[in-house]
């Protein structure tokens, strides 16, 4: 606990400060205690939030490289987002990334994963005009992959990092198209069997 004088004042709006206070005065606690409890809870299913231009330079060639594949990948489906999908197709099409070995052993295709995006959602009905953008589950993924590098030691986000993000958010149509492929829970023990 930081000491008195390292202590920062915090300024909460009025609604959120009573509402603490009635839950505080029905358990009778006091606030401090009540908004202690909820941060550390909140603190411990946190995820990080994807901040592209900040964390981009993080990235190296290969994954930038998928990134910008996934905008290609999104175009040519004339979808008007980056979702998990067009990731999973970018990760297959971007050879040099130990990615698409880990998914080659596992048998898994580009054809094979575009064929079943097609399936799942389909195409869009025309060319898309403006500028498009991550949607909120592939930025999840983008940060999970950040994360991964962190947990693995690694200065740099590299292809395994993006696609264990994918299979640790395991929520997207990516996952789910793993998953139909029976190699979701497979991926991880490949990635690191390649890595030595």
């Amino acid at each position: 606990m930081p000491s008195s004088k390292d202590r920062q004042r915090i300024e909460i709006p009025v609604h959120l400060y009573e509402q603490l206070a009635r839950i505080a005065e029905t358990e009778d606690r006091t606030i401090t205690s009540v908004l202690n409890q909820l941060l550390f809870q909140a603190l411990q299913s946190y995820q990080p939030t994807w901040i592209a231009s900040k964390h981009l330079s993080r990235f190296n060639g290969h994954a930038q490289h998928v990134l910008s594949l996934a905008r290609e990948e999104a175009l040519s489906l004339n979808h008007g987002f980056i979702g998990t999908e067009h990731l999973l197709l970018a990760l297959l099409r971007e050879q040099a990334g130990l990615a698409a070995l880990a998914l080659e052993k596992l048998g898994v295709s580009h054809d094979a994963v575009r064929t079943a995006v097609e399936e799942k959602i389909g195409r869009g009905s025309g060319p898309v005009e403006e500028e498009i953008d991550y949607v909120p589950r592939a930025r999840k993924v983008l940060s999970l992959a950040l994360d991964e590098a962190e947990r693995q030691g690694s200065s740099y986000v590299r292809t395994e990092h993006i696609l264990l993000g994918i299979v640790r958010e395991g929520g997207g149509i990516a996952a789910d198209i793993l998953d139909t492929f029976g190699v979701l829970g497979k991926v991880r023990e490949q990635v690191f069997a390649l890595l030595g």
